[in-house]
């Protein structure tokens, strides 16, 4: 059932690339693409999980799993998510340029098209510069905190990569809606009385807690761009 969660959500994300971007009564974020797809498959949705919908939560989208295990289909919930790329061109030993861009999701939800040997991933996401009013499909360099540095030979020279990563992401994988008042601790069984997890209140669609959009993704920001993570 999980793996054809994953197959269905990958489909109905590759549709969404292109197109205008969702949104809730809430405005524009990059939750209300993921929280409707899910809607849409009968999954489950962040209002189900144990953390409650507000505008700073580190969203549960299902099962929690690690980040090498991974694959399409699944879903990314970053926190203070930061890729520093500088790209540095050597020319006969000689330093000839250098590049640098940022890639930065402060607060933001994305599903993963593809799973890359050298640990990119390829996503589907929205709300993300340059086109935040528009779904996007991305490149993510790397997810997991630290640093690395390649080389390789080119006609031009050598290239030298050095890719720095700061923040959290956590991975999720689609899971089937949970029966109307089940525990989740013990499936299949009623939620005893008064000891329920109150959904209802926290989630936007039904009017419950406000949750304001999210911080709007920096895809690309190179030197001398704005840094601008205004609310979308």
């Amino acid at each position: 059932m999980a793996d054809d969660l994953n197959a269905k959500l990958k489909a109905a994300a590759e549709k969404m690339v292109g197109g205008a971007a969702l949104t809730s009564k809430f405005g524009l974020d990059c939750f209300a693409l993921v929280d409707k797809l899910l809607r849409s498959l009968g999954a489950q949705t962040a209002a189900d999980g144990d953390v409650p919908v507000t505008a700073t939560a580190d969203y549960d989208w299902g099962d929690g799993i690690l980040l090498d295990s991974i694959q399409p289909g699944d879903i990314l919930q970053f926190r203070k998510h930061v890729v520093h790329i500088e790209i540095k061109t050597f020319v006969d030993d000689k330093l000839s340029k250098t590049e640098t861009r940022t890639l930065s999701r402060p607060h933001h939800t994305a599903i993963i098209l593809a799973v890359h040997k050298d640990g990119s991933v390829t996503v589907v996401e929205q709300n993300v510069y340059p086109t935040p009013k528009k779904v996007t499909r991305n490149v993510i360099p790397r997810l997991e905190a630290g640093e690395e540095t390649k080389r390789v030979n080119t006609e031009n020279g050598e290239v030298k990569t050095k890719t720095k990563v700061t923040g959290e992401v956590r991975a999720y994988r689609p899971a089937p809606k949970p029966p109307k008042d089940a525990s989740l601790l013990h499936p299949g069984k009623s939620a005893p009385a008064g000891g329920g997890r109150m959904l209802a209140n926290v989630v936007p669609s039904q009017g419950g807690a406000k949750r304001v959009p999210g911080p709007l993704g920096m895809q690309v920001r190179r030197p001398n761009e704005p840094d601008d993570d205004r609310p979308a």
